[in-house]
């Protein structure tokens, strides 16, 4: 089932931009079993460089911070590209609260410039409370989410979001699993799979480098992720938007 905001949305308001979960949003409804184990350190901190058809257009800067008592993922992504003959410029600031098991506690995204908007989700609450505000609007727009206590975050447009997928399934041997998913940006619940591929030579910032390969998909999606020995993620790319990113450093 399809939760949307009656208003305009904000995967609408990105539309324009670029779709780095153009697939993702075609998740198929399921159950996922049980969560996972309380996750080791995840701190990590670093830069992609994305592109759209192989013209770059922006950047995420990340980091990942872990304690005894909650897991912090934020970002600054800086996107600018063309649409209609008309520049387009954004900078989005998620900022993702997990527990140690990995599970979402909050997530607040605060984006500035062409379009604008202020989300904020609180999944400690049951259902999950969701608040949207647009630019140029005076009433929010509220909803409730009755989600699956383990799900995962894989909002529109954040790459790291990709990493603490990878974080998760990397808490369990089998190389193919399922996890219930939650796109917040398009109020969006459903089901992916990730699942290993291979060792494979990839190019990475002008040279080859041996990565693990991996793959995410969803019902009508597929999208080719990349990490390294340390399951960190080197590469993401969605053949559908033709967005591709890659760690700078």
């Amino acid at each position: 089932m399809k939760l949307a905001f009656t208003r305009l949305s904000a995967a609408t308001l990105m539309a324009g931009i670029l779709a780095l979960g153009a697939g993702a949003r075609r998740l198929s409804t399921g159950q996922h079993p049980a969560a996972p184990s309380p996750a080791a350190n995840l701190d990590d901190r670093g830069t992609f460089v994305i592109s759209l058809e192989g013209r770059p257009i922006g950047t995420e800067r990340f980091t990942i911070r872990s304690s005894a008592d909650k897991i912090e993922a934020e970002a600054e992504i800086q996107l600018r590209t063309g649409q209609g003959g008309k520049s387009v410029a954004v900078k989005c600031h998620p900022e993702l609260v997990l527990d140690p098991q990995l599970e979402p506690l909050t997530y607040i995204v605060n984006q500035k410039g062409t379009q604008e908007f202020h989300l904020e989700v609180d999944f400690r609450v049951s259902p999950a409370a969701s608040r949207l505000r647009l630019a140029g609007h005076t009433q929010d727009d509220e909803r409730d989410f009755a989600l699956s206590k383990d799900v995962v975050i894989l909002d529109d447009n954040v790459i790291h979001h990709y990493q603490l997928l990878v974080s998760r399934f990397t808490l369990k041997p089998e190389k193919k699993q399922t996890f219930n998913a939650y796109i917040p940006q398009e109020a969006l619940p459903g089901v992916v799979t990730l699942e290993e591929v291979g060792n494979e030579e990839v190019e990475l910032n002008g040279r080859k480098v041996p990565l693990d390969h991996l793959l995410f998909s969803a019902e009508l999606a597929r999208i080719d992720l990349w990490v390294d020995s340390q399951k960190h993620l080197q590469r993401f790319y969605n053949s559908e938007s033709q967005i591709d990113a890659v760690r700078s450093k």
